[in-house]
């Protein structure tokens, strides 16, 4: 069935997008052995936030030069994704610091002692979960920064003359609503995730129970990290992008 699923996959990816989707399935491949090698790193005793950071960076740098190739828009939208990740780092180490919810939750009851599995795997569990939590960012952040970009770059090409008010008016409107759908993805994939914990939760055990449950705790606060990230890189990314086009601009009428 996997298989079955995957070929359609592959074959609706190609017929629909035709080479992009080609390049879209190779970077694919290329970021999931990336996030294989970074677990065998961390496994391998090497720090996990810093493998983490590193392994979002180059995702993000395949995920945005394969399909898109090194422009100015995918160059920018890079720059943007690595300024957010650097600030939202530190902010993730507090709140998961603070909020205790590293470490195997109650309900993966079958990692334990008693059927041969231990949950002492000598690694940082705190360094773990935010490294989780970064990866969880690294996907929504950089399809809202691409998008902006584009879309910008769209609205500069169709327009030589706009001003820079204008163009930055218009980067912010539709940032606003390439935020709004990610944002709503983002509440769906986790609501979509978790029915079934939900469903079991609702039927055994309180509310407050249930907000104060650890495995709902690690998917609230990561799903708002992300959330936070994507908010940040919406003007990151229309202010790089405006400014890198304005420097264009100016730099062209120079030249003549």
């Amino acid at each position: 069935m996997l298989i079955v699923l995957t070929a359609i996959l592959i074959t609706l990816i190609l017929l629909i997008c035709g080479d992009k989707g080609s390049k879209s399935i190779l970077s694919t491949a290329m970021n999931a052995g990336l996030l294989l090698l970074a677990v065998f790193l961390i496994y391998r005793g090497l720090d996990p936030i810093l493998i983490t950071v590193a392994a979002c960076i180059l995702i993000a740098c395949i995920t945005l030069f394969i399909p898109e190739e090194a422009n100015i828009k995918s160059k920018t939208a890079l720059l943007s994704v690595i300024l957010v990740i650097l600030v939202v780092v530190p902010f993730v180490y507090s709140i998961a610091g603070r909020a205790s919810i590293q470490g195997f939750t109650s309900e993966q009851y079958e990692i334990t002692d008693s059927n041969g599995y231990t949950r002492n795997i000598g690694i940082d569990m705190l360094s773990l979960q935010i490294s989780v939590m970064i990866i969880a960012l690294i996907g929504a952040v950089t399809d809202i920064a691409v998008a902006i970009t584009s879309s910008i770059y769209e609205i500069r090409s169709s327009n030589e003359n706009i001003s820079k008010a204008q163009l930055l008016t218009s980067a912010f409107s539709v940032s606003k609503a390439v935020l709004s759908t990610s944002i709503h993805t983002i509440f769906y994939i986790y609501i979509a995730e978790y029915m079934t914990l939900m469903i079991q939760y609702a039927g055994e055990y309180s509310f407050v129970k249930l907000i104060n449950s650890k495995s709902f705790c690690q998917e609230f606060i990561s799903i708002s990290i992300s959330g936070i990230g994507c908010c940040l890189v919406v003007p990151v990314s229309a202010l790089l992008m405006t400014w890198v086009l304005e420097r264009k601009r100016a730099q062209t009428v120079r030249d003549i």
